[in-house]
């Protein structure tokens, strides 16, 4: 029987009682954290310095906050839209402002990308391990309170649902028992959420696997909303690329950001309009007109069998692909869930979505154990049998010529995300068999107002070393590295490198004598430009939307976030900031900006300041709404 409170205080008085003053607490990655109950937790130990307490966690959700003037007038309206109601938990603002208790230890196995690059107490407690491993380094620290929100349905009496968040709470379950037996303190404590939806499979639990329930109304919030990513061309490019992999009837692994809107996008193109798909994929730079592209299958039919997904994460890309049908696959006779999936976090639409889908409909989403989606462990011959044609999509930040992946940190070491799943998929794409592990790579990037190349000659650190190197995918094209020689790994991943930076890969190679003097590129080579994409796409603008999954954005937000971005990218050194505001204090007024003007509070400026941040504003909306 669950131990009933109707306040957070009560419960983590309970808390205490039970494990007493020692706390090693596991939270949820994203959306999931039992915030009250750990905000509590830490009030505690702020007045008891004989309490001490240990937090494990991953992705702690933050409102963002602008860096420059611009940034922060786009933003804040923003953030009260979306975010007024979202408590920031207490150990993540004393993070931010060096003020945590020294009885007081927080440890993550992922960060929100790059907001820790400069915080050093993060950087030293950083966990570095695969998320299938995360149950694992739990019970190695002696977790003994797991705290997360769960979901409960009036259809649903005596049970509640670990909703956004089953991954490690269920492998965790049976340590946590082993405990009890052998006389040590354990707690899965709940705290009730009414916006969390209800989420059934392995989810679904009876009433007594939670000890204590916070079940406070007045504790209710939104969940946090991560609004989908503006589609830039090269996104589209590489998706394209992507969807041409994908065998119908087989299983798919998809993450969350642009890359993997676009790829759900291009995958729905494929099936609902599959003559255009082709058109396109022909003329693109890499696509199926090119001889390299033809030694590989091209997929670009429709779905007839449809898709089955096992995923670590359910996102808005791939909720579009189960809305649109082709996620649809049954994972054998014995299972009728189409996903198999361990955690979820996205947009407010897709939690809307998942509110409001008919029981019978949810059903088919089997939300369950980070074990079950992200290893072949436990009923190997049947996840083998499930998982036929796997395609792992994910992302990485650089690949260097030789193969090797770099996804996750710099290479003086500073973490900018975490390892998360991505290697767990890689190794396991190569014990399946006709399984693919697919890392998409912007293959050019624009950085201190200087264009370079995300393929590297080398790079001080690796996420996915080069012994486990498969398929990489650039806007550019498909290299498919596994059982490569060194000298043919280097062949293909050059042809995938943007033109600019293609001679000065090429020397590198030569110089360490990994390529024959005589080596040249194919012609086909030399179209890897932005301009070749834009050419493209130009020609089919209405078929690949900035937001093809929607977006929390007005239509003048939209315009902004091009127009801030082009301000960024023209603002990166003193000499380009100069000629800027020379370019815009020189500009005549031209285009309707008043909409976008008045939503960064800049339709009546005041004072100098103001009127240059105007006029500056208003070069970037001319320039990007060209």
């Amino acid at each position: 029987m669950s131990t009933v409170c109707k306040s957070a205080e009560q419960a983590a008085r309970t808390i205490v009682e039970r494990v007493g003053k020692t706390v090693v607490l596991g939270l949820p990655i994203g959306v999931g954290k039992a915030t009250q109950i750990a905000d509590a937790l830490y009030a505690m130990a702020e007045q008891d310095s004989e309490l001490s307490l240990t937090i494990f966690t991953g992705l702690t959700l933050e409102p963002p906050a602008g860096n420059s003037e611009l940034e922060k007038r786009f933003l804040e309206p923003l953030v009260e839209r979306l975010y007024s109601d979202w408590p920031v938990p207490r150990y993540s603002e004393a993070i931010r402002t060096g003020t945590l208790p020294g009885n007081v230890s927080i440890r993550a196995f992922y960060l929100r990308p790059g907001a820790y690059l400069g915080n050093a107490y993060v950087q030293q407690q950083y966990a570095s391990i695969n998320y299938s491993q995360v149950a694992g380094e739990l019970i190695r620290m002696g977790v003994n309170v797991i705290a997360q929100l769960v979901a409960v349905d009036p259809e649903q009496p005596g049970r509640y649902s670990l909703g956004a968040n089953p991954e490690v709470t269920l492998d965790l379950l049976p340590y946590l028992d082993e405990r009890r037996e052998a006389g040590l303190a354990a707690l899965v404590v709940g705290q009730v959420n009414h916006t969390m939806p209800y989420m059934y499979g392995a989810a679904d639990v009876a009433g007594e696997t939670l000890d204590i329930v916070l079940d406070d109304p007045g504790a209710d919030f939104p969940l946090f909303a991560l609004p989908n990513r503006n589609v830039a061309d090269g996104d589209y490019a590489t998706a394209m690329h992507v969807a041409s992999l994908v065998r119908d009837g087989g299983t798919l692994q998809v993450g969350i950001g642009s890359l993997s809107d676009a790829v759900a996008h291009c995958l729905i193109l494929r099936h609902t309009e599959p003559a255009l798909f082709a058109e396109v994929l022909q003329q693109l730079p890499g696509g199926s007109a090119v001889r390299r592209r033809r030694q590989l299958p091209i997929e670009q039919e429709p779905f007839s069998k449809g898709l089955f997904a096992s995923t670590e994460l359910l996102s808005d890309a791939l909720y579009s692909l189960f809305e649109t049908g082709i996620v649809r696959r049954p994972a054998d006779a014995d299972d009728p869930a189409v996903i198999h999936a361990g955690f979820f976090v996205g947009s407010g639409a897709l939690y809307e979505k998942l509110r409001n889908l008919p029981a019978d409909q949810r059903r088919l989403i089997d939300m369950t154990r980070i074990s079950q989606v992200n290893t072949l462990f436990g009923n190997e011959a049947r996840k083998r049998a499930q998982r036929g044609d796997a395609r792992f999509i994910n992302e990485t930040m650089m690949v260097t010529l030789l193969g090797a992946a770099v996804s996750d940190a710099l290479e003086d070491g500073r973490v900018v995300s975490g390892v998360g799943g991505q290697f767990d998929f890689v190794s396991m794409a190569q014990s399946l068999n006709d399984a693919m592990s697919i890392l998409m790579c912007r293959a050019r990037r624009q950085s201190g107002g200087k264009a370079t190349s995300n393929i590297r000659w080398n790079y001080g650190h690796n996420t996915v070393p080069r012994h486990h190197r498969d398929v990489f995918v650039t806007e550019y094209g498909i290299a498919a590295t596994r059982g490569c020689s060194d000298r043919d790994t280097i062949d293909r991943l050059l042809h995938i490198a943007d033109a600019e930076f293609q001679a000065g890969l090429l020397e590198s190679a030569r110089s360490a004598g990994k390529v024959e003097t005589a080596y040249t590129l194919d012609s086909d080579a030399a179209r890897n430009t932005p301009a070749a994409l834009q050419s493209v796409f130009d020609a089919y603008r209405a078929h690949f939307p900035p937001y093809p999954l929607g977006t929390e954005f007005s239509a003048d937000e939209q315009a902004l976030v091009d127009a801030l971005g082009w301000l960024q990218s023209n603002t990166a050194t003193k000499g380009s900031t100069v000629a800027t505001m020379l370019r815009a204090v020189t500009a005549s007024a031209a285009g309707d900006n008043a909409g976008a003007l008045a939503r960064m509070r800049l339709d009546r400026p005041s004072g100098p300041g103001e009127m240059l941040l105007q006029k500056m504003l208003s070069l970037a909306l001319k320039r990007t709404r060209q």
